[in-house]
């Protein structure tokens, strides 16, 4: 018993090794083929930069210095032989080295990220258990309403009104140069709306569907009160089936942050793209798209690893019964 399940988790890990590899592999080459089809080159772009007009004898200059003169999957298999020792070269718009930049930038994506975490755990908790509570009364069809308003407005939305609320109208804020907490704290509010009110519905039916089990019901029969039941037992599982879908929600954040990140001058991952993009800076651009493709990945992994978690646990559980 004890064999296949090792063999069992080594072919779960290996699979999710393998999706994992091919995710970046596929991201990447579209990453070079869209440089490739776009009508403007890093070596053309920068030419205009530094010389304002287009110079057919500059344009090749950079274009051999670049290697763009080389064909595309030689490119490609330069750029994997330096991605593999995490060498990416540097910026062909600042200078500056391109691993050190990314680093820098996802870790202000992260800072953003898990803080919305932090509010949405404790958003969903709150709202969630609400909605179960009132959800007869016209209290429960009144945060139903907000929840489905908070689904459609779009996270841009709520960080330009809190700019133009907070920041110009009352000056509870600073429009730029935040500090501490403050500085990532206005763009995870903002991030974190959106999946506050989706979530607190899926919990509030994963906490309805567990008061109709029998295991509710038994509790019932000894006597315990609704609410410690909702808190000691149907809460506890409604959360549990809830995390994994929660893990991959988090994954998102990172490239929903983008235009966020952009509104309150957040120099993030998603800040760093766009700039790459429109400089076409390709060794800024391949770089910020494999991490946030390994980003991604990541928590897609720890979804699925939980999911594996409690679907084992659940299996086991059913079977000791």
């Amino acid at each position: 018993m004890i064999g296949k399940l090792k063999t069992g988790t080594s072919k779960f890990v290996l699979k999710k090794l393998l999706e994992l590899l091919l995710t970046l592999f596929v991201v990447t080459v579209i990453s070079f083929l869209l440089m490739r089809l776009s009508p403007v080159d890093p070596a053309t772009a920068l030419a205009r930069r530094t010389f304002v007009i287009d110079d057919a004898t500059r344009i090749a200059e950079f274009q051999e210095q670049m290697g763009l003169n080389k064909p595309l999957y030689v490119q490609y298999a330069d750029w994997v032989s330096d991605a593999v020792r995490l060498e990416f070269g540097s910026s062909y718009v600042s200078g500056n080295d391109v691993f050190e930049q990314v680093m820098k930038s996802i870790s202000i994506t992260a800072s953003i990220v898990f803080l919305s975490a932090g509010i949405q755990a404790v958003g969903i908790l709150i709202l969630g258990c609400l909605c179960y509570w009132k959800r007869n009364k016209i209290t429960g069809h009144i945060l139903n309403f907000l929840c489905i308003a908070g689904i459609s407005i779009p996270a841009f939305y709520f960080a330009s009104s809190f700019i133009d609320i907070f920041a110009v109208k009352f000056r509870f804020i600073s429009v730029a140069g935040n500090v501490g907490i403050m500085r990532f704290l206005p763009a995870a509010l903002c991030i974190s709306i959106s999946g506050i009110a989706f979530y607190s519905q899926l919990l509030a039916t994963g906490i309805e569907s567990a008061m109709r089990e029998d295991s509710a019901f038994y509790a019932r029969c000894r006597g315990l009160s609704e609410k410690r039941i909702l808190l000691f037992h149907a809460l506890p599982q409604a959360i549990t089936k809830l995390l994994p879908n929660f893990m991959q929600m988090l994954g998102l954040c990172m490239a929903g942050a983008t235009i966020v990140e952009r509104i309150f001058s957040l120099p993030g991952l998603g800040y760093l793209i766009i700039d790459s993009v429109l400089y076409r800076d390709s060794p800024m651009i391949h770089a910020t798209i494999l991490f946030l493709a390994f980003s991604l990945a990541i928590f897609n992994i720890i979804s699925d690893v939980l999911q594996r978690a409690i679907q084992g646990k659940s299996e086991k559980e059913g079977g000791a019964v």
